[in-house]
């Protein structure tokens, strides 16, 4: 009897094709250690790909050129992370974003700082991962016009308690593609500040 043959793993090679307003055709994804990204260029013009910094979070890919009519891309780390991305024309931000790309359980982040949301939007894709987190004070986070006071979790956020030890309201988002607003407070009352967190689909 012979010995079973092992087979190659094949990695997923996830294809976004960018159209003539700039969208792309997956506005969200997770993908895996591994994976292929690749933008494809529609638009009618060059554009690039940029990445926006996910502090305390690792990078997921470089800043990309893609002229019109090619296809450029990167390979996904082999570790857990998450970013937001732009689509540029020249030094021209284009409307619509920032989009998402999640490695592995890779998780967004949100500092909240002096009632002060950074960044102010934030993508994730259904099933993606976002935390906030505090180095100052305790803030309360409301959630207002959303079906759920604890806003698109699978559950409720309402707090961030300051500390490195308390930042743990790391949760899965389980939506629809849709924006959620939040407001945020700090106690004692310091004035309110706030953010949108974007959920946006595959």
């Amino acid at each position: 009897m012979s010995a079973a043959r092992h087979l190659p793993i094949t990695e997923t090679v996830w294809s976004i094709s960018i159209d003539s307003s700039f969208t792309p055709s997956h506005q969200g994804i997770i993908v895996a250690y591994g994976d292929t990204v690749n933008f494809t260029n529609n638009s009618g013009v060059d554009i690039s790909i940029q990445f926006a910094s996910n502090a305390p979070g690792q990078s997921v890919g470089p800043n990309l050129g893609v002229p019109n009519t090619q296809t450029v891309g990167f390979i996904a780390p082999n570790y857990d992370a998450a970013a937001n991305y732009s689509i540029l024309v020249g030094s021209i931000v284009q409307p619509g974003g920032p989009y998402a790309i999640q490695v592995g359980n890779g998780c967004m982040y949100i500092s909240i700082t002096s009632t002060t949301s950074t960044p102010d939007t934030v993508s994730i894709p259904i099933g993606g991962q976002v935390k906030m987190y505090s180095t100052d004070t305790t803030y309360s986070i409301a959630w207002p016009g959303c079906p759920s006071t604890g806003g698109p979790f699978s559950s409720a956020l309402n707090q961030v308690v300051s500390g490195a030890s308390n930042n743990t309201n790391r949760q899965e988002n389980i939506g629809t593609a849709t924006l959620y607003n939040y407001t945020i407070t700090a106690s004692p009352m310091e004035g309110n500040g706030g953010g949108k967190v974007k959920v946006v689909s595959s």
